[in-house]
């Protein structure tokens, strides 16, 4: 039983297992897949609760390998930005008796993009000796990490209006980085990296006689090669005006836009009527239909009296309901 899927995941997001049984969002899913292939940075914004991070799980990334000219490789990679609240994390260590901060309250973002990448025993310093770590450069090491070419890597930065919790210098920073990632521009730092990497060679005999590691130097020989990388930020409407604070490194961040927006009548129907209908055994509820007279009456109660529209948070919460009340009533039946 406790394998057993709900028809209506509440007000948690869907996940990439739900694919089947995420209905309502073809048209958006189509839209937004169009931007990723037209740019490769693309900004998926709107309310909170209006299921962001369920079209990404359930519907966009299902959806990448149909999309024209996607017949390569790719590889996902999400990250999920948290609030930077170091107040937090001194009362969770003071409450919890322990001597270190809470790391993830207050991992700075290039490194928790670092670690989405590689993992959080990532070594990027053994690769070229550099002052700080670079996203770029961290993209082309996961490339190699995967041994797969051609690939595309596919960054999905989500919650992404908590970066702008951070101070300002680690803001700028990641937005400079973000920037070169965005651009395929070579960092600075790492062609001074390997200028240093190609000096402490040349200048110790021990080194000229060990042979490098191979995926090393496979990353040097692939270091200039063009980076294929999709970037799509996921975030809060009313947060996009913090977007502005990233213009000097990535002026066209808005360019390629989607807004999210709830359900029309015809979108929330499908959400409704089409889970529930959904034969197997995977499900903690019998498939079941809904007359249209009860369909009526609860789009009627959903949909917002000005606008006609349906949130779909609440949609969720109500057909979970339901979903709970078909359960019970399978339970009587039985006795």
């Amino acid at each position: 039983m406790n394998n057993l899927r709900s028809r209506y995941p509440g007000l948690r997001p869907f996940d990439s297992e739900e694919e089947q049984y995420f209905f309502g969002r073809d048209e958006e899913i189509e839209s937004v897949c169009r931007l990723l292939d037209l740019d490769n940075l693309t900004i998926l914004h709107g309310p909170s609760g209006m299921g962001k991070s369920s079209l990404i799980n359930a519907g966009i990334l299902p959806a990448l390998s149909q999309i024209r000219n996607w017949d390569i490789p790719y590889h996902v990679v999400t990250v999920r930005f948290t609030n930077y609240d170091p107040e937090l994390a001194r009362i969770r260590r003071e409450k919890h008796g322990l001597q270190d901060v809470d790391p993830e309250l207050i991992k700075d973002p290039v490194d928790r993009f670092i670690s989405a990448c590689l993992g959080e025993e990532h070594k990027w310093e053994e690769v070229i000796p550099m002052p700080k770590p670079s996203l770029w450069l961290t993209a082309k090491k996961m490339l190699i990490d995967h041994a797969v070419r051609p690939v595309r890597i596919v960054f999905i930065l989500d919650q992404f209006e908590e970066l702008f919790t951070y101070p300002e210098a680690r803001v700028q920073e990641f937005a400079q980085q973000l920037g070169e990632l965005y651009h395929q521009i070579q960092p600075e730092s790492v062609r001074k990296g390997i200028e240093r990497k190609e000096i402490i060679e040349s200048d110790s005999p021990i080194r000229a006689t060990v042979l490098p590691d191979p995926k090393v130097a496979l990353l040097m020989a692939r270091i200039d090669e063009p980076l294929d990388a999709k970037i799509l930020v996921s975030m809060r409407s009313d947060k996009l005006h913090f977007l502005e604070r990233l213009k000097n490194f990535l002026p066209e961040m808005l360019l390629n836009s989607y807004e999210l927006r709830s359900f029309d009548t015809e979108q929330a129907k499908k959400a409704i009527i089409q889970p529930a209908s959904l034969p197997g055994d995977e499900f903690i509820s019998p498939n079941f239909t809904i007359s249209d007279e009860i369909l009526d009456e609860l789009i009627g109660f959903l949909e917002d009296k000005i606008t006609r529209r349906i949130d779909p948070s609440q949609l969720q919460i109500v057909c979970q309901h339901i979903e709970k009340k078909i359960i019970e009533r399978e339970k009587k039946i039985r006795r």
